[in-house]
């Protein structure tokens, strides 16, 4: 036996559907495969300088000295294969330590090779950077970043590189992960803790991209960790709660909820949903913070779609096409990824939010991700959502009406389902409004539930505007509390210019024209082409134009475009 460790240049192919080629005909199959052997792949990684080091009955491990030499055979090979009929390889290249014992080989190198050459595509070879790196240039052009892919069983992420098209990323559609530890009760005789935890549980599973694990699941692996402790003096309880990551056990977010026990299935009930929205809330944020620290073409469909949705809160229009080339990019990588169809449609809407863009033509495009996603999932609320805004925009309200109901059965505490309907009550047609909405006391309601439900969103400045609206549209006499909302909404971080053009439209009526000029030279600050051509495309279809027309009518004399 001798056996020696070196840096090597492993290759690993394996031809794609053996297993199932060899059911349907064994004999034909053999024969492609020793045809596949002798005519293309061996004398391929021969001519290259490579050598077959072990022969896996439907694939093969190799060395080479150089990572170009290793490259160019895998290339050519796929290149030869691709004629039709020819079976498909998966080929992964690395370069790392291999220990050669006898005629076989083992190590990190050969590991990440094999791993490698699972992930690649039919047709397709994947490699690592340590590979890419020390590729001549005209070798790297054939190559596409796929970004930094954590391989099973291997420590660290590693940046691949792919031909034959990105790999999927697998991961992307895999629910974060969270453990609900057992509640840790001290100095209380009661078993609140495992109904505290089993309501909270119930609550997150409400949330698809959420896997929640409980207590009797802790050897399973998880993202994220969540414990406490429970203390109970009388008939008061002080829970403790810790949300932490797994892997370094880093607290993301603790709080402490101190209550009195009344009833003890509504107190369970209460608790269950104040920490689910909470949990959910932190670990979204800290997921964007981590997508932040890598550049966008190392991101996966995932986490592409949460950078495009922060750069969507901020407001700022000129963000918009960064973010739907990003989500673009997701959707190529992950075309059933319904996150990235998701904020798809959700960067339109905020298009046509803008008034930069063409409104009419720009919704349209923006309900067909949202459909897709209702075809890939019915059970995903965040298809939905969309489909109550965009619809609700568009004046569609009963269909904006029935997708926000739909929400409310799959989540009841999704804020998704309120604002649905404060946007199809804000844009619903006049008619439509003098008969099932006259005082707006539904648009007010569910303004006030979206809020009260949506206390850590970043778009909370359009939450408020729509209840701005809402009391305006109200309290028609009194103009003050309206007022009150929208200058709000107009200083919360990612605000439009909707707020600043309805609070001048509403000191116009109140006789302020220098307020209202204010108001209105702030929105042009935030939308510089605004225009009352612009506004009308927005709202001239709701029923909000005609409450408003006297008063945008004015607009022109206090400096608006025309």
């Amino acid at each position: 036996m001798s056996s020696s460790e070196q840096k090597t240049v492993i290759l690993a192919a394996d031809i794609v559907g053996y297993s199932r080629m060899m059911e349907v005909d064994h004999g034909a199959t053999l024969e492609a495969l020793r045809n596949v052997r002798d005519t293309i792949v061996e004398p391929c990684i021969a001519a290259g300088g490579g050598t077959i080091i072990k022969r896996l009955g439907d694939g093969w491990l190799a060395a080479f000295d150089g990572c170009s030499d290793a490259c160019a055979s895998a290339i050519k090979i796929q290149d030869l294969l691709a004629d039709d009929g020819a079976p498909e390889l998966r080929i992964g290249i690395h370069e790392g330590p291999a220990s050669f014992v006898d005629e076989d080989v083992f190590g990190t190198g050969v590991n990440i090779a094999s791993r490698l050459e699972a992930l690649a595509k039919p047709g397709g070879i994947a490699i690592s950077d340590a590979v890419f790196v020390n590729l001549s240039i005209g070798l790297r052009v054939s190559f596409e970043n796929a970004g930094a892919r954590v391989l099973k069983n291997i420590a660290e992420p590693v940046k691949v590189w792919a031909f034959g098209g990105i790999p999927p990323t697998a991961m992307t559609s895999e629910p974060i992960s969270i453990l609900l530890e057992n509640f840790v009760e001290e100095a209380s005789p009661d078993t609140l803790s495992p109904e505290i935890v089993e309501a909270t549980a119930i609550e997150l599973e409400k949330y698809r991209w959420l896997h929640v694990l409980r207590p009797d699941n802790e050897g399973a692996p998880s993202k994220y960790i969540l414990n406490a402790t429970l203390r109970r003096s009388g008939d008061r309880i002080r829970l403790t709660v810790h949300l932490s990551a797994r892997h370094d056990r880093r607290r993301l977010w603790s709080e402490r909820f101190d209550r009195i026990v009344i009833d003890e299935f509504e107190l369970t009930d209460e608790l269950g949903l104040a920490l689910a929205l909470r949990i959910s809330a932190e670990i979204d944020a800290h997921e964007k913070v981590q997508a932040h620290m890598r550049p966008p073409e190392q991101l996966n469909a995932g986490e592409l779609s949460a950078r495009a949705n922060d750069l969507m809160s901020s407001g700022q229009s000129d963000g918009f096409d960064e973010a739907d080339a990003m989500l673009t990019r997701a959707v190529a990588l992950e075309p059933r990824n319904t996150s990235a169809q998701i904020q798809k449609s959700f960067v339109g809407y905020r298009k046509a939010m803008s008034g930069a863009w063409p409104v009419h033509a720009t919704l349209a495009a923006a309900i067909q991700p949202a459909i897709d996603v209702v075809r890939m999932d019915p059970k995903m609320p965040g298809g939905y959502v969309m489909l109550a805004s965009v619809n609700g925009m568009m004046g569609k309200t009963e269909a904006a009406l029935e997708a926000a109901a739909q929400v409310e059965r799959l989540n009841p505490n999704a804020w998704g389902a309120p604002h649905g309907r404060s946007v199809a009550y804000t844009f619903a047609a006049p008619d439509w409004a003098r008969t099932h909405d006259p005082e707006a006391l539904h648009a007010v309601s569910n303004a006030e539930r979206t809020l009260e439900l949506a206390q850590s969103s970043k778009f909370r400045s359009g939450h408020l505007f729509f209840l701005g609206i809402a009391q305006l549209l109200h309290d028609a006499p009194d103009l003050q509390p309206g007022i009150s909302i929208l200058e709000r909404s107009a200083g919360a971080a990612g605000s439009n210019w909707w707020p600043s053009l309805f609070l001048a439209l509403a000191e116009l009526r109140r006789g302020n024209r220098q307020v209202a000029q204010q108001h209105m030279a702030a929105a042009h600050i935030l939308f510089p082409a605004l225009s009352l051509s612009a506004i009308a495309d927005i709202f001239d279809r709701s029923r909000l134009w005609p409450v408003w027309q006297v008063e945008l009518e004015q607009l022109p004399e206090i400096g608006l475009f025309t």
